[in-house]
């Protein structure tokens, strides 16, 4: 008989661990019935891109109504007699944890450190560590995109259960895709991926590329949010190469035309962007931090995201023909092959449902 799993997640609207989801659904309803709640009704995804035997909206209004929606979720899995609930993002997780029995498995995905993103954020960050911290239990099942993600949910609340390091899947796109680097003779033009705010640091840019004026050098960041305006006026004042290029969807048709892939993120959970464009072949420079760290392998050129000057030093040394871009290109895509394709990513996950709901069973994952 086919078990059940139960996804709830906040909305699905277009962001990274809503992407993850969706793009998994098919291939897990050939093993699973599929159960899919969100919070939100707000969506961005087409009915073609979803997949699933029934769904239902919890109208999360405000946070004052999560008991409303726990009741719902509960009724939801009586129903549908869900073996397994598995959930994403914040207040999804915390819902998920009050509705499920002992009997319902519960995994619960982190997609952020939730140090930087969750619980040194904001003036209720307090209450947000404390809700976290109650309703974890021994008995619910962690799934981390990275190891430092792990790392950093264990030093801020500690690990009590089962945890695991499913690393996150680049789209066969960007595989398919790939291109054969060849370094710039002149010039370098640079690309971004990711939106607008705070977390992306783009604001080091706009200082860096100040010292950089004389070089022939210059950036278009795709994405938007809520720091475009600052940003544009930034540009704009100091009339600086920096191109903001807006949303765009198949980024795997624009990565072609650039030299290389700036992320100068303070903290991700993964960093999906970056894994892509070393997927296709792009030379990276990024965060000294320890995920993009992890996540590239360290086959990248670092700098200090709060330092200017050294992400200036670092350009100016791969525009003095000191940095191999093509070791680069190339050893990123075999990273990339080896570590962040959709099978290694569902063979994995599949095995880890079927580990879980028969724990007396040895798999090899």
């Amino acid at each position: 008989m086919r078990k059940t799993i139960l996804y709830l997640i906040d909305s699905l609207e277009r962001g990274g661990a809503e992407v993850l989801l969706v793009s998994a659904l098919r291939e897990v309803h050939q093993e699973f019935n599929i159960v899919l709640v969100t919070l939100h009704d707000k969506s961005a995804f087409g009915p073609e891109e979803l997949c699933y035997d029934a769904m239902f909206c919890l109208n999360m209004q405000s946070k004052l109504r999560i008991l409303s929606c726990v009741r719902q979720l509960k009724k939801i899995i009586h129903e549908y007699n869900v073996d397994i609930v598995q959930s994403a993002l914040y207040w999804s997780v915390i819902t998920a944890r009050l509705a499920c029995n002992k009997r319902t498995k519960h995994i619960f995905r982190l997609d952020n450190v939730m140090t930087s993103a969750q619980y040194n954020y904001k003036w209720y960050s307090g209450y947000t560590k404390l809700l976290e911290t109650l309703t974890y239990t021994k008995n619910q099942v962690i799934i981390a995109p990275t190891e430092e993600v792990l790392t950093d949910f264990n030093r801020s609340v500690g690990i009590k259960g089962r945890s695991k390091v499913i690393y996150n899947f680049i789209k066969d796109e960007f595989f398919e895709n790939q291109i054969e680097y060849v370094v710039p003779s002149t010039g370098l033009k640079l690309v971004a991926v990711g939106n607008l705010k705070h977390q992306k640091n783009y604001s080091l840019l706009i200082e860096a590329f100040k010292l950089l004026q004389h070089n022939d050098i210059s950036i278009d960041i795709y994405g938007e949010g809520s720091d475009r305006e600052m940003l544009q006026r930034q540009i704009v004042r100091f009339n600086l190469p920096i191109r903001l290029m807006g949303m765009e969807e198949n980024i795997y048709k624009i990565l072609p035309y650039y030299d290389g892939f700036v992320m100068c993120s303070t903290f991700e959970g993964f960093g999906i962007s970056a894994a892509e464009a070393m997927a296709m072949g792009l030379p990276l420079l990024l965060s000294d931090i320890p995920v993009l760290r992890e996540i590239s392998h360290n086959n990248a050129i670092f700098f200090d995201p709060y330092s200017a000057q050294s992400f200036s030093d670092a350009v100016l040394q791969i525009m003095n023909g000191k940095i191999n871009l093509k070791q680069l290109s190339d050893c990123g895509k075999k990273i990339a092959g080896e570590n962040y394709t959709k099978e290694k990513y569902l063979n994995q996950l599949l095995n880890y449902y079927e580990e879980i709901l028969n724990p007396s069973k040895n798999l090899i994952t």
